[in-house]
């Protein structure tokens, strides 16, 4: 039998100290104490590169889709660790997609709905939490689905519910977005009626309360959810066309109206983002009359106005995300009349500075953020194209970056609980360019009995793309010390190397590193009297102990079975046991 200890990557402010710094010693968990942070940069789930922004590079979706709706979605619709696109087309024909990513950017095409009228924006959360995502839709009455629930069956086959027929007949819904909005644990919706009317859809659970939150507010386009006063509780952004607005949960989905800037020309695009780190949710917003602004957050819904850009054409969809990537969110737009996208770069005190990566001229309309091709960095997916025609596709945009060469990182001190003979590490490793040379991860691992007196450090354990390696691998010199002694306390250092192309970097997944839980023979007791001032005794299920002094019994996730002063009885379940007398494992039981 063997079992698996697992230790993924985690954010930068996890770390603490410099390089070779090391904290107390902590249980087994996704912490990093030292790195190389001038090399280095995390993103969420994935360990890779610190690289700076250079430019996009194109790849056609499906050439069949127009550029007239709000954004589509990124999404891991199917919920197998890569992120799927979920996406809409008002310009005909009015369908509801999602397409499938194969793992590298590689799309197959699946249709949720095959006929609804002027569908303007779509949403995918669980909304059942049963394990798959489920999709909102806002659209037209005349499919008699203005806002429609699309459940997932769980194997990707959606069945329509409809929310509400018409929002009302004389326009159609047009922004939606899904959050719980009265504090009961389930996701409500959220939805703009273009004529100028927001609405909320309480979920009952049984089924879907309608509540308005205010009419002839001009012309609306996009709401967004999130908790903008810090309050616990989730609130409502809304950009019309002359104003952003605020709707204030003021707790159980009542809500009070604030206008944060009533000084607009033609507002349109809206995203939400701590844009300057301090702690809570900035808004950035697209106006077509050529202006793009950030709304700082200065807490108590209080919003300093931020001009990023006062001298686009016709600016859309906007997004954030950290595309340098600096620890700072940036910006991107798509301006459909300059038929380019932007990139605004955040200096990290919120002043901008305009790229305009050199892509294939396109009416760019609706912006999409996620990681596409597995390379930890967020890419874009645009709809291009004017309203009816032409259509100029669905395109999705990798960012290219220019990596430093190497980078290096260093785990806390981890704990197994009791001493481990040691087998191998396992290493997952993002490869969407597997003929690249030049990219490898470098593991080296020490190893204590009682976190006091360690081994030197071992390796370099080396990978190229994802495999296991041995730790007593006679190659690697000082590796022979994993096959003599088990050891208790575990540390490793990985380095990432990418030196054949700047432009891409070596990804690391997870790294598992296995044991055998039955230790080495001489370890282990079934039935075995001990000898001089230790006695361990199994009768069947019954472990009986004596000794000098605190005497434990330890179960193999390292909690505390049993305790007693010089003697413990007690009945255990199958499994394997360490038996402590003061500080020193003297015997590991089997129990079958």
């Amino acid at each position: 039998m063997v079992l698996f200890l697992i230790s993924q990557s985690v954010s930068q402010s996890d770390w603490s100290g410099g390089p070779g710094v090391c904290g107390p010693v902590s249980t087994w968990g996704n912490t990093f104490c030292s790195a190389d942070s001038s090399a280095f940069y995390e993103f969420p789930g994935k360990l890779r590169l610190r690289g700076v922004f250079r430019t996009l590079e194109e790849y056609s979706v499906d050439n069949s889709i127009g550029g007239w709706d709000n954004d589509p979605d990124i999404v891991d619709m199917d919920l197998d660790g890569d992120n799927d696109l979920l996406v809409s087309d008002e310009a005909g024909p009015n369908v509801v997609y999602w397409y499938e990513n194969a793992g590298c950017g590689s799309f197959t095409r699946h249709t949720i709905d095959p006929d609804i009228a002027s569908v303007d924006e779509v949403v995918a959360v669980d909304y059942q939490r049963d394990g798959d995502m489920d999709v909102f839709a806002a659209s037209h009455p005349s499919s008699g689905k203005d806002v429609v629930l699309y459940r997932n069956d769980g194997s990707m086959t959606f069945s329509t519910h409809v929310i509400d027929p018409a929002i009302s007949s004389s326009s159609e819904g047009e922004g939606i977005d899904a959050g719980d909005l009265d504090g009961d644990g389930d996701y409500d919706v959220a939805v703009t009626w273009l004529a100028g009317g927001l609405w909320w859809y309480e979920n009952t659970g049984s089924g879907w309360v309608k509540h308005g939150l205010g009419t002839g507010l001009g012309t609306t386009y996009d709401v967004v959810i999130g908790d903008y006063d810090n309050d616990g509780d989730n609130d409502i952004a809304l950009a019309t066309r002359n104003a952003l607005r605020i709707f204030r949960n003021d707790g159980g989905g009542s809500f009070t109206h604030l206008v944060i800037d009533n000084t607009l020309s033609d507002g349109y695009g809206l995203a939400k983002g701590d844009m300057d780190g301090d702690g809570d949710y900035d808004l950035a917003l697209t106006d077509r009359t050529g202006k793009v602004y950030v709304y700082r957050n200065d807490g108590g819904m209080s919003f300093t106005r931020i001009t990023v850009d006062n001298s686009a054409n016709r600016p859309m969809g906007i997004q954030v995300a950290d595309f340098e990537p600096d620890g700072d969110l940036d910006v991107a737009v798509a301006d459909q009349n300059a038929q380019r996208i932007y990139i605004y770069l955040n200096d990290g005190s919120l002043g901008f500075t305009r790229t305009s990566p050199s892509i294939t001229s396109r009416h760019y309309f609706g912006v999409g953020i996620g990681d596409l091709n597995s390379d930890a960095s967020p890419d874009i997916l645009v709809r291009a194209g004017l309203y009816p025609s032409p259509k100029e596709g669905l395109w999705w945009y990798k960012t290219v970056l220019k990596y430093e060469p190497t980078a290096t990182l260093t785990s806390s001190i981890l704990d197994a609980g009791v001493y481990r003979r040691w087998l191998q590490v396992q290493v997952s490793f993002s490869n969407c360019n597997p003929s690249a040379p030049g990219k490898e991860i470098h593991v080296y691992v020490r190893a204590s009995r009682y976190g006091s007196s360690w081994t030197t450090w071992i390796g370099p354990y080396v990978f190229t793309g994802s495999g296991s390696r041995n730790l007593n691998d006679p190659s690697i010199p000082g590796s022979d010390t994993f096959a003599v002694e088990s050891f208790r306390y575990l540390q490793y250092r990985v380095e990432l190397y990418a030196n054949a192309d700047s432009t891409l970097t070596p990804i690391l997944d997870e790294i598992v590193f296995t044991y055998d839980p039955l230790g080495n023979g001489g370890d282990l007791a079934v039935g075995e009297a001990g000898e001089g001032k230790y006695g361990v005794r199994l009768e069947g299920r019954v472990l009986k102990v004596r000794g000098r002094g605190e005497v434990r019994v330890i179960g193999v996730d390292g909690r505390v079975v049993a305790e007693g002063v010089e003697e413990v009885v007690v009945k255990l379940k199958p499994g394997v046991y360490g038996v402590v007398v003061g500080n020193r494992t003297v015997r590991q039981v089997v129990v079958r």
